[in-house]
């Protein structure tokens, strides 16, 4: 690829980027000013990935010229936020077991201060962690106009409660009740189990994250080689440039693909 061409190619990959990014921005200001309320946290991922996926494949057919090449990169930058995303869940998830067990900590100090159980767990409520908030603000309103019995009957019922939140809700229903005795001694209980649960994760994500790491260290390293190769090795990897080379490359990148599906099959397995 000459100069100029290479100079062209890389004004159309920045153009595109450029367009896409401006075009994003519009449409959530948009939605932002006629009051759209459906998928906010979805519709940037999906433009994201969108000119992610765009934005590889156009920089890496343009840097090969091959365009098997430039469809696996647009495959493999639309990907991208899923993974850091996946990343992401399973370091809140973990977080939010140790805040689970810092809440029921609270409580029971509350508790050792002679306070009552309603007391106890609505100021536990105004002490929360952060991470806790989008749970515990219904239980927080709920106590604020209820007995703790009834703010209690319906919170953690929900299809999307965590079982960490369905665990401590049946343990205070039951003290509610009066069929929890002893309610400081089992919430610290419960709290120790939480936080060995969250240690237990952390170790397990240690290793996990190693997996991932080595394979998209792989990853990264057959693309950067291949990108210098096709760059400034044309003896060796010329022969891509043809239709055979193409559907071989293809296949090669196919088989790469394969083998980092597979590792992300047994890591979700793992979860």
């Amino acid at each position: 690829m000459t100069g100029l061409a290479l100079a062209g190619a890389e004004s159309v990959v920045v153009g595109v980027i450029g367009g896409g990014t401006t075009a994003l921005v519009r449409r959530i200001e948009q939605d932002r000013v006629s009051g759209v309320q459906h998928s906010r946290a979805v519709l940037p991922v999906v433009w994201l990935r969108a000119l992610l996926g765009l934005g590889a494949g156009v920089a890496v057919w343009a840097i090969t010229s091959w365009p098997v090449a430039g469809l696996w990169a647009a495959a493999g930058g639309a990907a991208i936020p899923i993974l850091v995303r996946r990343d992401r869940e399973r370091a809140a998830a973990t977080a939010r077991m140790d805040a689970w067990a810092t809440w029921v900590g609270l409580i029971a100090g509350q508790l050792a201060g002679q306070a009552s159980l309603a007391e106890a767990v609505l100021a536990a409520c105004r002490r929360a962690p952060a991470a806790l908030g989008p749970e515990l603000d219904p239980l927080t309103s709920a106590l604020e106009r209820l007995p703790l019995d009834e703010a209690l009957s319906g919170w953690g019922a929900g299809d999307g409660a965590s079982a960490e939140l369905r665990q401590v809700s049946l343990v205070l229903s039951l003290a509610a009740a009066g069929a929890g005795g002893h309610v400081s001694q089992v919430l610290s209980q419960l709290g120790a189990q939480l936080r060995a649960r969250a240690a237990s994760a952390r170790r397990v994500e240690r290793e996990r994250r190693r997996t991932r790491l080595a394979g998209r260290a792989a990853a990264a390293v057959a693309v950067v080689w291949v990108l210098l190769g096709a760059r400034f090795d044309a003896s060796l990897f010329g022969v891509y440039s043809t239709a055979g080379g193409q559907a071989l490359l293809g296949v090669l990148l196919g088989v790469l693909a394969a083998g980092l599906w597979g590792l992300a099959r047994l890591d979700r397995g793992l979860a």
